[in-house]
């Protein structure tokens, strides 16, 4: 039977190096689903969604020939989901621009 896999360490570095700046994601579509690439090699995409009053979230790795490397999903009430719901936050800001567009929004409040 295969080891399972530790996907910590991998959402990890996705967290970190998203809040440092280096990793752009895009939002697909007007879905709260976000993607990014990893210098040509490797495709992220991380997906929130609720299902019976439950939210869950789902990362998956593509390499560059478009073949599933993995693909995890949890429920959010589990510490793996809680995980991935950070990541997805992270990858969510950085897509729609969130920062630069609250900081925008509070420039028009304070000239009207």
């Amino acid at each position: 039977m295969p080891q399972p896999i530790n996907y910590d360490e991998i959402i990890s570095r996705l967290v970190q190096k998203t809040e440092e700046g280096k990793i752009s994601w895009s939002q697909v579509f007007s879905s709260n689903t976000f993607t990014c690439t990893v210098e040509g090699e490797f495709t992220f995409r991380i997906a929130k969604w609720v299902q019976q009053e439950e939210t869950f979230v789902r990362l998956s790795m593509t390499d560059k020939e478009n073949n599933e490397i993995f693909q995890v999903e949890q429920d959010v009430d589990y510490a793996l989901g809680r995980k991935l719901s950070d990541l997805h936050e992270a990858a969510r800001r950085v897509a729609l621009n969130v920062e630069e567009k609250i900081n925008a929004a509070k420039d028009i409040l304070g000239r009207i």
